[in-house]
C-alpha cells in the first residue's frame, strides 16, 4: 500500500533514514531538529505522523532485541541525564524542607520498665503438686502470667485510669475519652523479651511525665492482678471445700460397707492374708495396685486443676486445652490399669486351693471355699475404694488449707527488674531517617515525572488536537 506523503513529512523520513536514532533518542532529535531548521517538538510531531501511518517502526514490530532493549535502557538514561538538573533540585528542595520539618517536630521520651512475673499473688496447682511434671506439657505458669499482664495493661481499666490521672484528653488535644485512649494506646509499647519478661514503654513530650505514666501502669498492673489473684484464690477455696466434702462422704461411704462386708463374711484383706502362701502373686497384684492409686491420685490433681482453671481463663486458653488432653490420656491409662488389676485379682482368687487357706491359721471365714473367688473380688474392690478415697483426702487437704491462705494474702504479684528512668534523650523523631527518606523519595518521584511526561507527550498532543 502506497502512501502520498508530503514534502515536508519527505524531508521528515529522509532525516530518520540518515539518523535513526532521532526516533528515540531526544538528544539527537533536539540536535538535528536545530541543524534543519525546526524545533524539536515539530520534528517530535511529524515523526509521530509517520508511526501513525506505518512508514516508520514497521520493520521492528513483534521482534524486539536485546540491541533494542540497551538501546531503551540507554534512552531513558540519557533521558534522565538531560534533566539532572530537575532531579536535583528536587532533591535539594525536598532535602532542606524535611531537614527543617523534622527540626520543628517536637520531642517525644520514652521511660522504660522491665518486669517478670513473680508466681505470687495467684494459687496454682502445677507449682504446687510435684508428682506432676509441669515442664512435660508445656504448662508453665511464667508465659501465661506475662500474657495476663499483657492484657491486664490493654485493658479499658487501666487505659482509662491513665486517661483520668494524666487528664490525656487535654494532653493530647482529643475530642473525648475514647479517642483519648486510643491516642495512649499508640504512646504504650509492650514487648516480650527472649527471657521472658516484659518491657513497657511509654513516652511523652516531657520525660517525668513519661516516667510517671510508667509507674502508674506497673501501680494498677500490680493492683488487678493482685485482685485477680485473691478471686482465683476464692474460686479455688470454694471448689476444694466442696471436692473436700464429697471426699469426706465417699470415704465414709467406703469405709461402712467394708466393714459390713468383714462382718457378713469374716474376710479383711484376702489378698493380704494370703499372701504368705502366694507371694509372688500377691505382690504383682499389689504392684498393679499402687500403680492404679498413684496414677488415680493424679487424675484427681489434674481434675481439680482444670476445674480452678475453667473458672479463670477462657475455654480456648493453651493451658485448658494442655490439661485436658492430659487428663483423656490419664482416664485412658487407668481403664488400661483397672483391665489388668481385675484381670490379676480374678487370677489370684480364682487359684486358691484349701491347702493355701489351711496354711494361713489366721483366717476363719464363715463363707464356703468355693465362694471365697467372688467374695474375695469384692473384698479387693471395696479395700481399693477406701484406699483411693483415703488418698484423695491427703492430697485435698492441705490443698485446701493453701486456698485459703491464697484467698487472704496480698503481696506483690511481679517483679519490677528495670525501675522507670527519667530519660535523657529523645526517643523520636528521628532525624535521619526522615531526612533520607524524604529524599530518596523525592528522587525516586522525580524519576517517575520525567519519565512519564516524556512518554506520554504524544497522547496528551493527540488529546489536545481532538
Amino acid at each position: 500500500m502506497s502512501i502520498n506523503l508530503s514534502p515536508h513529512e519527505k524531508k521528515i523520513f529522509s532525516l530518520v533514514e540518515k539518523h535513526p536514532t532521532i526516533v528515540s533518542d531526544p538528544v539527537e532529535r533536539k540536535r538535528i531538529a536545530e541543524l534543519n531548521g525546526m524545533t524539536e517538538k515539530t520534528l517530535r510531531n511529524r515523526l509521530g505522523d509517520l508511526k501513525r501511518y506505518g512508514v516508520i517502526g514497521q520493520q521492528t514490530r513483534g521482534q524486539k532485541t536485546s540491541t533494542q532493549d540497551n538501546e531503551v535502557l540507554t534512552d531513558n538514561l540519557l533521558l534522565f541525564w538531560t534533566n539532572r538538573r530537575l532531579i536535583i533540585k528536587n532533591t535539594i528542595i525536598v532535602a532542606f524542607v524535611s531537614l527543617i520539618v523534622s527540626l520543628l517536630l517536637p520531642k517525644w521520651y520514652a521511660s522504660k520498665a522491665v518486669v517478670l512475673s513473680s508466681g505470687a499473688g495467684q494459687f496454682n496447682f502445677l507449682s504446687s503438686i510435684s508428682p506432676i511434671p509441669v515442664a512435660d506439657f508445656g504448662l508453665s505458669t511464667i508465659n501465661e502470667d506475662i500474657n495476663n499482664f499483657i492484657a491486664i495493661l490493654q485493658s479499658r481499666t487501666v487505659k482509662e485510669y491513665m486517661v483520668n490521672k494524666f487528664n490525656l484528653v487535654d494532653r493530647y488535644k482529643q475530642r473525648d475519652i475514647e479517642f483519648a485512649m486510643e491516642a495512649f494506646e499508640e504512646k504504650m509499647e509492650l514487648e516480650v523479651t527472649e527471657e521472658g519478661t516484659l518491657e513497657i514503654s511509654i513516652i511523652d513530650k516531657d520525660p517525668k511525665v513519661a516516667k510517671q505514666m510508667v509507674s502508674e501502669a506497673l501501680f494498677m498492673l500490680d493492683q488487678i492482678n493482685q485482685n485477680i489473684g485473691m478471686e482465683a484464690g476464692k474460686y479455688n477455696r470454694e471448689f476444694l471445700e466442696k471436692r473436700l466434702n464429697q471426699n469426706k462422704h465417699d470415704l465414709e461411704k467406703a469405709e461402712f460397707a467394708l466393714k459390713i462386708f468383714q462382718e457378713k463374711t469374716g474376710i479383711i484383706d484376702l489378698v493380704a492374708q494370703l499372701s504368705s502362701t502366694m507371694q509372688m502373686s500377691a505382690q504383682a497384684y499389689n504392684s498393679i495396685f499402687e500403680a492404679y492409686t498413684g496414677l488415680y491420685i493424679k487424675k484427681i490433681e489434674t481434675e481439680t486443676e482444670l476445674a480452678v482453671a475453667k473458672t479463670t481463663l477462657s475455654n480456648n486458653n493453651p493451658t485448658i486445652m494442655q490439661l485436658e488432653k492430659l487428663l483423656n490420656e490419664q482416664i485412658f491409662q487407668l481403664d488400661q490399669l483397672m483391665i489388668k488389676l481385675d484381670e490379676k485379682l480374678q487370677y489370684l482368687l480364682s487359684n486358691i486351693t484349701p491347702a493355701q487357706v489351711d496354711a494361713v491359721p489366721k483366717i476363719e471365714f464363715s463363707v464356703s471355699f468355693n465362694s471365697l473367688p467372688s467374695l474375695g473380688l469384692e473384698n479387693g474392690r471395696l479395700i481399693r475404694e477406701v484406699e483411693l478415697q483415703s488418698k484423695i483426702q491427703e492430697l485435698l487437704i492441705p490443698q485446701f488449707e493453701q486456698a485459703k491462705l491464697e484467698e487472704t494474702k496480698n503481696i506483690p504479684t511481679l517483679q519490677v527488674i528495670d525501675k522507670p528512668k527519667v530519660a535523657i534523650n529523645k526517643a523520636k523523631p528521628k532525624r535521619a531517617l526522615i531526612v533520607i527518606g524524604a529524599t530518596l523519595m523525592s528522587i525516586l518521584v522525580s524519576i517517575i515525572f520525567i519519565y512519564t511526561d516524556h512518554h506520554t507527550r504524544d497522547l496528551r498532543t493527540a488529546l489536545k488536537r481532538t
